[in-house]
């Protein structure tokens, strides 16, 4: 199993750098860079372990939510026709960290930067993986932070504060990262 999910990590790059997207990111090109982030954000969920309590029955569905502005506009949608785990992916849009209850995959934009403190008091107990593309997000209690290293897209994983919401990155995704805290 670890190898087929390392095999499907490497064949998304792949054809990432293919089709002219592996993270060269230009200022004028927003889109573009959160197309990427987005497909990055569905891989994350598909190397990450949540614990069995987090889907009891009757709760099958996977929730990717987006907190503040959405930057994503459209994009997110190709996640409505995917799955996670054989669970479907519901996006949701939530106003604030503070509201973002029920995700299991918490994307914090940069709107949110004035309430990172909410990350502790709000989804923060929960098993819920928090990524953005704050500056000092992982500094700041959250789990996955883009960032941009010679002109590429990278992240940084918090592999502690995972661990702190029994959250479990595989090897694959800890070995794609530029830092693992």
């Amino acid at each position: 199993m670890h190898q087929i999910k390392r095999f499907c990590l490497s064949l998304l790059l792949g054809m990432l750098s293919v089709l002219g997207l592996a993270g060269v990111l230009l200022a004028s090109e927003t889109s573009q860079e959160y197309q990427l982030k987005a497909a990055f954000l569905i891989n994350f969920a598909k190397f990450i372990t949540w614990p069995e309590e987090t889907f009891p029955p009757g709760r099958q569905e996977f929730v990717l939510c987006v907190a503040g502005e959405d930057p994503f506009g459209s994009t997110l949608d190709f996640a409505r026709n995917k799955t996670i785990a054989n669970r479907p992916i519901r996006v949701e849009l939530v106003d604030s960290i503070a509201r973002a209850f029920g995700c299991h995959l918490l994307f914090v934009s940069r709107s949110e930067q004035g309430r990172l403190n909410q990350l502790q008091a709000g989804p923060g107990k929960d098993a819920v993986v928090t990524v953005s593309d704050i500056e000092g997000f992982v500094q700041a209690g959250g789990m996955i932070e883009f960032i941009t290293r010679n002109d590429r897209l990278a992240f940084l994983i918090s592999h502690t504060a995972m661990k702190r919401r029994a959250l479990q990155a595989s090897a694959s995704l800890l070995g794609l990262a530029v830092a693992v805290e």
